[in-house]
């Protein structure tokens, strides 16, 4: 038993020196616009309608990412991302909404909900020198909701549901401390499509903290009997990582 301690103790400082930070934890944030955010409910039967003309921003918005290297390929990655749209106007037309009737000439509040939660597992097929390239696959819960408020009257569509997508990253090293990073999700289908791409710039602070700006696109809806929703927003972001 003591010959087994022993020879562990000696195994750490070896260990210790050659092993890498196995653990990251990433912070993002910044402000989002959209340029498109188009809305009928039910899908064969509601208005057409804009929830931009409620409000197109910028409204603040942030996600967390923390992620674990489990070799040195092979990546998971948890994503919780919230987004919250809030907007007001006078109705400029009567609009049918979830089986109610939203009068023109009110104003009348509107909500664009959009929370987003991932599992990410990628694997690196490219390991140069200055450029490194993974691919993989993502789970995404999405949790949605799109209502109207005009007075007391209050209508309200919610989805959750599960998304499966497609993920990539490359990153091209400019320079011994900076970077050209793209990261994303996305998949296209007869229902619909999402993806959520982001191109960035990462500057390494030291070995351990990770400076970023960028730009992101989230796009994507489904056109059904249900629902037809299609929406595009942009951000532009702002991000730390560390990793331990």
């Amino acid at each position: 038993m003591k010959w087994l301690l022993s020879g562990f103790l000696l195994c750490l400082p070896l260990y210790g020196a050659e092993s890498k930070p196995n653990w990251f934890l990433q912070m993002e944030t910044g402000p989002v616009w959209q340029s498109r955010n188009d809305c009928r409910i039910p899908g064969d039967s509601g208005t057409l309608f804009s929830i931009k003309d409620f409000g197109s921003g910028p409204f603040l918005a942030g996600r967390v990412y923390a992620g674990y290297r489990w070799t040195e390929k092979s990546e998971f990655r948890l994503l919780f991302a919230p987004l919250s749209l809030k907007g007001s106007r006078v109705l400029d037309s009567n609009v049918s909404f979830q089986g109610q009737t939203f009068s023109s000439g009110v104003t009348t509040d509107s909500l664009f909900r959009f929370n987003s939660y991932r599992l990410t597992y990628r694997y690196r097929v490219v390991d140069d020198e200055n450029l490194n390239v993974w691919v993989g696959f993502t789970a995404k819960v999405r949790d949605a909701e799109i209502a109207l408020t005009q007075g007391t009257t209050t209508a309200s569509k919610s989805d959750l549901g599960f998304v499966p997508l497609l993920h990539f990253r490359a990153n091209l090293q400019l320079s011994p401390v900076m970077s050209l990073d793209i990261d994303g999700d996305a998949l296209a289908a007869p229902q619909g499509r999402a993806e959520d791409i982001v191109v960035r710039l990462i500057y390494d602070l030291n070995p351990t903290w990770h400076a970023n700006l960028g730009y992101r696109l989230l796009e994507g809806g489904a056109d059904n009997s249900k629902v037809y929703t299609f929406s595009f927003l942009h951000y532009a972001v702002a991000g730390l990582q560390i990793d331990f």
